[in-house]
């Protein structure tokens, strides 16, 4: 039978094998001045290949591609003859090859099921063309080794003649499932929170020692002899506080003896206060409705006001004037009303581990920032971490994050950090400059002094203690 078309005009022949079609770009685009630059190039396609492509018509990954493919081969299907699919420079052609009736006798080596044998074998068969210009183009190692065994000439597909690879089922599915949060994240407000601690890290804490029971009677009559009794014994006094005498006996009695029992502890809280600062940003374009933030931490309490305890004694009790009898009912005033845009304490802050702030309306592109002091228990186990929660109406579930602080303890008796007689700090407390520094300003708001029973102290400006006389 002679030849349908001039295969001799060709200076390449190429058979390829069904992943050419299927897995490597589109035929018309591939880059054939790589195997041959001047051309024209003769692409050859035998009835096993084109059987193995027209299965993957149904496939539901590969369909597309094996539809496409017989599309471009449809004409010289058709026309029994060569068909252009790139005008080049090279120019490309593709066509039909014709095999011989296939004597499997001469291939003890292969196996007329496998459709990578059946390839080799057809090409082997293939007419019009002799087996010294044959040459087989594939990405698979087997087809290759079985041509070289052959004698016929193969060459490999390069890497970037593929496609990209489709992602799997579950890669898909993962995309579907990060396009729809990127939706949900769109439908809702993008929060966005920060806390630093205001020291460096790993902070040092102290477990301390409670003061030895014949330490105490020193120490107490010690601070009784710098807090004497402020009566007014004088003839001329005429309004002599009567209670004054019960008052101070029950200071020398119970508040110092307490004092001294408790002093270990008050030492534990003015070595262990940290500052922080907690930022909160809605970053996106929606504001936040009713916006719930919670501030939790574990291993510690949380405040806006640094703790002072009297370290080095507590203050004796002052004679009462007729003034101490006028007291101020902040309950009297009409309470405030918060607006909208409003950060409002619901909990906290008041040494507690729990903040909770409320706000009906925190607008998109706003920030708010809080100031605030932890006090870590040096006796918890574990780290002292701070949980942040965010939530609301208009956002789907709890944004939450923790925040770590890296600490060491080490265990000390008070005499190593502080001299109760002198007295003075031996060791800084570490946020003995920031104390001053408020001191010097008179902001007395940001010191909550408490007295040896832990409730805050009503005091004048005068009796601050304000840790100056440390060594």
């Amino acid at each position: 039978m002679e030849s349908a078309f001039d295969h001799n005009k060709y200076s390449a022949i190429i058979f390829i094998d069904s992943m050419v079609a299927l897995q490597g770009k589109p035929l018309e685009t591939l880059p054939w001045a790589e195997l041959d630059a001047e051309g024209p190039i003769l692409i050859l396609v035998v009835q096993q290949v084109n059987a193995e492509i027209d299965k993957r018509k149904r496939d539901g990954r590969l369909n597309k591609r094996a539809r496409a493919f017989n599309r471009l081969i449809a004409p010289a299907a058709n026309n029994a003859a060569p068909h252009t699919i790139a005008v080049g420079p090279p120019v490309v052609d593709i066509a039909v090859a014709r095999c011989a009736r296939m004597n499997w006798e001469l291939f003890d080596d292969l196996d007329r099921d496998e459709g990578d044998d059946r390839v080799v074998a057809q090409i082997l068969h293939a007419q019009d063309v002799p087996n010294d210009r044959k040459l087989l183009l594939s990405h698979d190692t087997n087809p290759i080794a079985i041509a070289a065994r052959h004698g016929l000439n193969r060459q490999r597909l390069a890497d970037h003649w593929l496609l990209e690879p489709e992602p799997s089922e579950s890669d898909k599915e993962v995309q579907r499932l990060k396009l729809r949060v990127r939706e949900f994240e769109a439908a809702q407000p993008k929060i966005e929170v920060s806390l630093d601690f205001g020291l460096a890290q790993p902070q040092r804490l102290f477990r301390i020692e409670p003061m030895p029971e014949n330490a105490k009677g020193v120490i107490a009559s010690h601070v009784i002899r710098k807090n004497p009794s402020q009566q007014d014994d004088s003839p001329f006094n005429f309004r002599r506080d009567d209670s004054y005498d019960d008052r101070y006996r029950d200071y020398r009695t119970k508040v110092v003896p307490a004092y001294t029992a408790s002093v270990h502890r008050f030492l534990e809280v003015h070595y262990a206060q940290v500052p922080f600062t907690f930022c909160l940003k809605n970053l996106g374009n929606l504001q936040a409705e009713s916006l719930v933030l919670r501030l939790v931490g574990r291993g510690g309490s949380l405040h806006n006001r640094f703790t002072c305890y009297p370290i080095f004694g507590p203050p004796a009790p002052k004679p009462r004037t007729f003034l101490d009898g006028i007291r101020f009912d902040p309950n009297s005033i009409r309470p405030s009303i918060v607006g909208r845009h409003e950060m409002q304490f619901a909990a906290g802050p008041d040494r507690s581990p729990v903040i909770e702030i409320h706000c009906a309306d925190f607008r998109h592109g706003r920030s708010w920032e809080f100031e605030g002091i932890a006090t870590i228990d040096p006796h918890h186990e574990g780290p002292f971490v701070v949980d942040v929660e965010v939530t609301a109406s208009n956002m789907r579930g709890i944004q939450t994050e923790s925040f770590n602080l890296a600490l060491t303890v080490e265990n000390a008796k008070i005499g190593y950090l502080v001299d109760l007689l002198k007295p003075g700090y031996k060791i800084p407390i570490p946020m003995m400059e920031r104390l001053k520094a408020e001191i010097t300003a008179k902001n007395w708001d940001w010191i909550e002094v408490v007295d040896v029973d832990g409730f805050e102290e009503q005091h004048d400006d005068d009796d601050e203690d304000d840790g100056n006389d440390e060594d």
